[in-house]
């Protein structure tokens, strides 16, 4: 391979200073394979990057077991599944495309798999069905990229649409890191405008100025270009959110609290703020619980091979009769008439679906109980999502998929502690059959057999191979995911890519490692899918890494081998809370941008498709929907405008001359003139062709190495 120059905007520029190892590294084997002497960078640069772009990503850990647990997936299978799914995927693209990204299942394919396809614990579609389609994913794409059909595309993609791709991939990021619940807590859902502005002086402003405050710090030693700047600040912010939490502070501590009987929404008196925005202006208030009688103790959740199940802990026991609770603490027994007010499981990944309020419910009667269904979460102590029921209602859920203290990593409330421990064994077993997760769950029957509810066991090899003849559970999603996992990588690799000073404009598809790369990809979905986790793909936060000068494959083995020890380590790095990596994230999308001084803005071919892409990628959350609205709206210009002609073969001649000097009129970039001259001097019956001049293309100035 000839040599590869990496290069990267004036603003990023680093100095490149050896310390004692690095000189002794250069010029070794591992140096020379990596080739990265070659590439501008040294050993601690690449270790330094790989451990920021792990630390910048290392939430995905808890998050995506977290999601995919709502599936009915055991949770522990499930971080086994993401961490070896994640390494083996990263192994292939630091050994073999010698690029410096990490892979991880996507956030948002996991998502759509475990909302969207199969819902809570596989009532709308068997969770094994969707995981045979995602195991099927991984093998057309490793069909697709061993045959180069993903990198011919990149052929197709006009450049200045992929810088829009580019810059719209690190805006969304940038949006993500802005968000409470996935970053710095400064805007939230509104269901009127969509996007508000948190308050920042109420009562969890602590949160907001938290992530503000290291984001600035970040910014200044960005700016005095010190080394290892995003990591430091990851490392620093979660180090402060551990200790706020263990000082007790409510804003970061997650306590829910849960109401059966009437709970009412009384709006706030003479127009105080409440809690919450409604839709059309005003706000709800915090829902109360009416008539409480406020029992002791918690609800508290136990792992075991089959699944989890959760006990009350507690002095008083609960018994209810025609409407009646009947609560004995002790040698005192009281009957109450009102409503119950009651701690639901708090601790960690157990709090799956609104604090855990219905299965402590259950437990605190002794056992399955329908009335426990109509429980709801009131209070939770600190900040959270407060979903909609409808997004329109006058009632508010609290909590709806767990996601408690939100700003924390990802949906799992336990965000701001400090690990208990530093490491755990992995659970590596084979799927079981699917089992009731309590008493009375409605998708078994008496004799145990059961159409939805949890999966016994692990989570390897959950396949449903009765799935090939069902549309809904198996072709559908089949489909969806190559749609989305196929666009979303090709543009995600070419951002980075060209970010990174690889891409060759003249030949944008064949940058180096292009083909392993998509190989990574598709080898990563196929063994997810085997262990049990959706998609794998190449993800955004690997920017980070890039920035802190990650130029090879020794960044992403890095990677890798952090992805590895997650394996054993769970418990220390999912307690790095989003509200540290958000900063990061909009870092990430001040570094992603500058691939938009490429794109001529006078020039509307390419000003509006563009601007489509980088809209759509930040408000629909799916960078696949801004690259095919970008070409929709590119594909009808051309047509209409008459401009595809000069790109069909022999067509031009055929037109008649009003439509050629139609076309030839406009004005447009260096290759549409280039075109018009092209197709102006072919040998055909001379007409008169009213051709513009090629005006005087300013070309963009080469960017500096590292």
């Amino acid at each position: 391979m000839a040599e590869v120059e990496f290069k990267v905007g004036a603003k990023g520029k680093k100095d490149l200073v050896d310390n004692a190892l690095d000189r002794k590294f250069r010029g070794s084997r591992v140096d020379g394979y990596f080739r990265v002497s070659e590439r501008g960078s040294n050993l601690t640069t690449e270790i330094r990057a790989g451990v920021t772009t792990f630390l910048t990503a290392a939430y995905i850990m808890a998050v995506n077991p977290n999601i995919l647990s709502t599936t009915g997936l055991n949770f522990d299978g499930l971080v086994f599944a993401t961490a070896a799914s994640s390494c083996v995927a990263t192994l292939i693209m630091a050994l073999w495309a010698n690029l410096p990204f990490g892979l991880w299942p996507g956030m948002g394919m996991n998502a759509y798999f475990a909302y969207t396809i199969v819902g809570f614990k596989g009532q709308q579609n068997a969770v094994k069905k969707v995981m045979m389609a995602v195991t099927v994913e991984g093998v057309i794409f490793i069909i697709m990229s061993a045959l180069d059909i993903r990198r011919y595309v990149f052929k197709v993609f006009p450049t200045w649409m992929m810088k829009a791709t580019m810059a719209g991939i690190g805006l969304f990021l940038a949006f993500i890191g802005l968000q409470a619940g996935n970053g710095i807590d400064i805007v939230r859902d509104h269901p009127a405008v969509l996007v508000d502005l948190v308050t920042l002086t109420g009562e969890h402003y602590l949160r907001t100025w938290v992530g503000i405050g290291f984001f600035c710090l970040m910014s200044l030693l960005i700016l005095l270009r010190v080394r290892g700047a995003v990591m430091v600040c990851i490392l620093l912010s979660a180090v402060l959110s551990w200790i706020l939490q263990a000082a007790e502070v409510e804003q970061f501590g997650y306590k829910p609290m849960c109401c059966l009987g009437s709970v009412s929404y009384v709006e706030p008196e003479n127009g105080a703020a409440g809690w919450y925005p409604k839709p059309g202006g005003g706000f709800y208030p915090k829902p109360t619980c009416e008539n409480p009688y406020t029992v002791p103790g918690y609800g508290q959740m136990e792992s075991t091979e089959t699944g989890s199940s959760v006990s009350f802990v507690s002095s008083a026991s609960v018994s209810v009769a025609n409407g009646v609770y009947t609560i004995t603490d002790g040698a005192s027994s009281t009957n109450h008439t009102g409503s119950l007010y009651f701690q639901g499981v708090a601790a960690g990944r157990d709090s799956t679906f609104k604090g855990g309020c219905p299965d402590a419910c259950h437990a605190m009667l002794g056992g399955f109980n329908p009335i426990c269904f109509d429980t709801v979460l009131v209070e939770t102590g600190c900040w959270t999502s407060m979903s909609y029921q409808s997004r329109a209602s006058a009632k508010l859920v609290l909590d709806q998929f767990g996601e408690g203290c939100i700003g924390g990593a990802g949906r799992i409330p336990k965000t701001f502690s400090a690990p208990s421990a530093f490491a755990s064994l992995p659970l590596i077993d084979v799927a079981g059959p699917l089992v009731a997760p309590f008493s009375g769950w409605a998708g078994c029957d008496a004799d145990g057999n059961c159409e939805s509810g949890d999966v016994s066991g692990g989570t390897i090899l959950a396949w449903d191979f009765s799935g090939f003849g069902d549309w809904q559970g198996f072709w559908n999603p089949l489909l969806t995911l190559l749609y989305i996992d196929f666009i979303g990588t090709m543009g995600f690799l070419y951002a980075a890519a060209d970010l990174s000073g690889l891409v060759d404009p003249k030949k944008p598809e064949s940058f180096p490692g292009c083909y392993a790369a998509f190989m990574a990809d598709a080898v990563g979905t196929f063994v997810g899918g085997f262990l049990g986790t959706s998609s794998v793909t190449t993800y955004g936060e690997s920017m980070a890494g890039v920035y802190e000068g990650g130029r090879t494959g020794l960044t992403a083995l890095v990677i890798a081998f952090l992805n590895f020890i997650c394996i054993f380590m769970t418990p220390l790095l999912s307690s790095v809370p989003t509200l540290s990596t958000g900063p990061a994230l909009v870092m990430v999308g001040v570094f992603m941008i500058e691939g938009v001084k490429d794109i001529d803005w006078t020039d509307y071919m390419q000003a509006i498709p563009s601007t489509i892409c980088i809209l759509l990628q930040i408000t629909t959350y799916k960078i696949e929907v801004g690259v095919l609205g970008a070409l929709l709206v590119w594909s009808f210009l051309m047509v209409f405008s008459g401009r595809v002609f000069l790109y069909i073969p022999g067509a031009w001649d055929k037109l008649p001359l009003a439509v050629q000097n139609f076309v030839s009129s406009q004005q447009g970039d260096a290759d549409f003139q280039r075109r018009l001259k092209e197709v102006a001097t072919l040998p055909h019956e001379p007409r008169k062709l009213n051709v513009l001049p090629a005006p005087d293309v300013e070309q963009p100035a080469p960017r500096q190495a590292w």
